[in-house]
Order: C-alpha cells, then structure tokens, then sequence
C-alpha cells in the first residue's frame, strides 16, 4: 500500500490552509478535507461557517469528526515522501498557527524576533552561496591559468621548432647557392684557359704559314673585292665551337621559392597535427543536434529519431509552417544557443552534393536569399562538380588533400568562430571569424538527388571516433 501511495501526486495529501500534510483531517458536507485545527481557527475568525475552498456557506456548523481513512493514508504518506528542506513560509505559518494563546493573537516582538531569524537565516545561505562561488571562481582561474601557461609553452615549442627548421633550411640555401657559385667560377676558369691555348695556338699558325691573298676588281675603280684564304692547317679540326659556350647571368632563379615551398610543407604538417589535437580537446563541447521538421523544406523527409534527412523530390504534406523553407531544400537543428561553445558532426558520407553549418535563427527561410554570412549563414558547402566551397561572398575555393566522410562543426560563439573539420582526420577545413548577435541553429541541406546519385541522408552524428 506504501508503494502505491508513494505514487500520488502531493497534493492529495495536502491541507489548503495550511499547506502540510493533513494531521487529524476532518471532512465537511460539501466534500473538502481539513486539518481539524485549521478548520477551527479559520472559523474562529469568521462569523459565517463555510467552506475554505469552494465558499458554500453552511447554515448550522456541521459536526466534525476526524476522517480516519484519509488520516491513516496520510499517515503513510507522510512516512514514505523524499525528505526536502522546510519552507521559510510553513515554517513561519506553524509556528504562528500552533503557537498557544487564549486570544490566537501572538506578541508583536514574538513576530518581529521570528521574522528577524528567519532573514538572518536566508542571508547566511546566501552567504554560503557566494562564498561558494568564489571558491570555485578561483579554482576556475587556476585551471585558467594552468591553460594559458600551457599554451604559452606550446607555442614557444611549435615556433622554436619552426624558427630553428627556417634558419637550418635558410642556411641550407645560402650554401647551395655559394657551392653553385663556386662551381661556376672554376668552370668559367676552365674555359679561360681554353680559351687562352687556343688563342695561342692560332697565333702560332698565324705566324708560320703563308696566306694567299686574291684581290679581284671589276670596271668600277669603288668598289673592289678582297678574298683572304688562309690554309686549312691554321683551323684545327679538334678545336671548340664556342658559339655554343654561355655563362647563365641568373642562375638562381626558383631556389628560394623552393626552399619556402619545402618549409610550407613542414609548416602544413605541423599546423594538421596542432588541429588534431584541437579536435581532440573541442569534443568535450559535444551537443545533442535534433532535426526541426517544422523547418524542414517539403522536398525533406525528416526521421522520426530526428537524426537524418534525406531529399525526397516529392513534395511532403506538411502544415504551411512560417519557420518553413518554403523554397530551397534546408532544415535547421531544433536546438539554438546564445553563448559558449558547441560541437556536433554530420555524416556526409559519399554524397556528392550538400551543405551544413550553423546560421541565424531569423534568417529569411522563404523566397529567394543569397547564403553568406552577411546574411545569417555560416556554412560549408560540396557542389556537384566535386568543389568544397565557404559560403563567403564572394565564395572561398577549397583544396582539400582528403574527402571528408563525416564533418566536425565547432562553434564558439564568444569569439565569433565558427569552424568546420575533417572529423576522420582531425584536419582543419575552414573557419569563419564574424560577430554573432542572434540565437543560432545549426543548418543542413542534403542536396538535389542527381539521378539519383546523391539520395543518400545527412546523418546528425551523437558519437564520434578518437582520431
């Protein structure tokens, strides 16, 4: 019997006069229940006997008999309910309603002492409760604090690794640079002293033989034309064809630029191992995501878990909802937030087109808009042709090296961020830095079906997997 009492509301068990459990209950022709002592007082101060509760006014005072079934129950009760602390109000009433007078009238010292003890009370816990709130304001700072310190240490780490790799790469350089220098200047000596042999050479066999010299003039005494030969024995065949000898005035050009383009790929390593570990530490903020159907466009089909959506090209019968698309395939999250910092992932799988991110509660969701962020939309999109793109304006072309299955949405909206990761990799995607005013929601859109080709649902995914 305990059991089933237990599972009543309180209420049935409750005097209305003075709000406790019923202690000796009395109850009266018009069907309500009293604790007898209440009911005597409240008559007491009233010349016509009637009714607390429903006023039906009662011509002889009914004779009152304690009602044992309902005191017994409430007996039971009174034994089983959770315990809570007493109310400041019932305490105040108790006293004052059983406190012992012949006239029910109660010294005003006695009221004013009473009330007194009771503000000092209210006053002490909400001294507790501040004190309390310091306390764990300054173990905050301190956790704050270790933060700071650590990233302090880590950036000092990552910056110091790359200074040291760019001053190592730059000397690298420099030495490449010098060596070819080197080598150009011995090769260049080589063909001096080449060059100078065979000079000495022709001037030899210049000197040695004997060129015949044939002079032949026409009628006109101005104009003449002279023929040297000289002997073949002053051209040596084993001499070089120096019309095809050059020096490069330019030699270095694209070192550097390949020096910068290696220590990008350095830097590009070192920035996807910063994110995963980025990654890691945004999935305490994971959020629970639930699809809105009331804003699902008509084209959607929304689970009944809440959890996916697909495009159906079929047009739904859905009530004419304002929150509703009424002209591109989109719904937003149920859920919306004003502070901190959120995460939750989309499984995207092998679609080939789609969108997801986060946007303004009161964006315009019928007619025509243009989605960027000036407009309320923070979003990430796959077009058909294979293009990752930010929604910016105009929008931002992404490279990405690895096809996300599943992406990772963080929002912070304190400082504005709203970031987008490849949640297999942990590799960062993109980031929009902005002010946020409004509650947003988070937002997807499964794309058009292609054929077919992109019938698969965005999955609003509740777990994720440790990179």
């Amino acid at each position: 019997m305990a059991s089933t009492i237990s599972l009543l509301p309180e209420k049935h068990f409750l005097c209305s006069l003075c709000r406790d459990i019923f202690t000796s209950p009395v109850t009266i022709p018009c069907g309500h229940s009293f604790c007898l002592s209440c009911l005597c007082r409240y008559w007491g101060r009233h010349q016509s006997k009637y009714c607390p509760h429903c006023k039906r006014v009662f011509t002889d005072r009914p004779d009152l008999s304690v009602n044992r079934i309902l005191a017994d129950v409430s007996d039971n009760y009174r034994k089983t309910r959770p315990q809570k602390p007493p109310d400041e109000e019932m305490v105040l009433y108790h006293l004052l309603s059983h406190h012992r007078c012949s006239d029910l009238t109660i010294h005003f010292s006695f009221f004013c002492t009473l009330v007194s003890l009771l503000q000092v009370i209210d006053v002490e816990q909400m001294i507790q409760e501040r004190l309390q709130k310091k306390e764990r304001l300054k173990y905050s700072l301190e956790l704050q604090k270790s933060s700071y310190l650590r990233e302090v240490r880590e950036s000092q780490k990552v910056f110091s690794t790359l200074v040291n790799a760019m001053e190592k790469s730059h000397k690298a350089v420099v030495a490449a640079i010098e060596e070819r220098q080197r080598e150009e200047e011995r090769r260049v000596e080589t063909l001096m002293e080449e060059l100078e042999q065979e000079i000495q050479a022709l001037r030899k066999e210049t000197t040695e033989s004997d060129p015949q010299i044939h002079v032949n003039s026409d009628q006109s005494d101005d104009v003449k034309q002279v023929t040297v030969s000289i002997v073949s024995t002053m051209c040596p065949s084993e001499m070089k064809d120096w019309s095809k000898i050059t020096i490069e005035t330019d030699p270095c050009v694209g070192v550097v630029r390949r020096a910068l383009s290696d220590m990008m790929e350095k830097i590009k390593v070192e920035v996807n191992r910063l994110s995963k570990s980025e990654l890691k530490r945004i999935e305490k903020y994971t959020v629970d995501v639930n699809l809105s159907a009331k804003t699902a466009h008509p084209y959607l089909s929304v689970s009944d878990d809440r959890k996916q959506v697909r495009h159906t090209d079929k047009l739904q019968e859905v009530p004419d909802h304002p929150k509703r698309f009424d002209r591109v395939a989109n719904v937003l999250g149920k859920e919306s937030f004003s502070s901190g910092r959120c995460y939750w992932e989309v499984e995207v799988g092998e679609k080939i087109e789609w969108s997801l991110g986060v946007v303004r509660q009161s964006i315009n969701r019928k007619g025509r808009f243009t989605v960027c962020p000036a407009n309320g939309f923070w979003t990430l999109s796959l077009k058909a042709g294979g293009q990752f793109i930010a929604n910016t304006s105009p929008v931002t072309q992404l490279a990405l090296e690895q096809r996300p299955r599943r992406v990772g949405v963080f929002v912070d909206y304190t400082e504005g961020r709203a970031s987008f990761y490849c949640a297999e990799s942990g590799v960062h995607i993109y980031t929009f830095t902005d002010t946020f005013t409004d509650r947003l929601n988070p937002f997807v859109s499964p794309g058009r079906l292609h054929g077919g080709k992109n019938a698969a649902p965005l999955l609003i995914s509740s777990s994720f997997c440790s990179i």
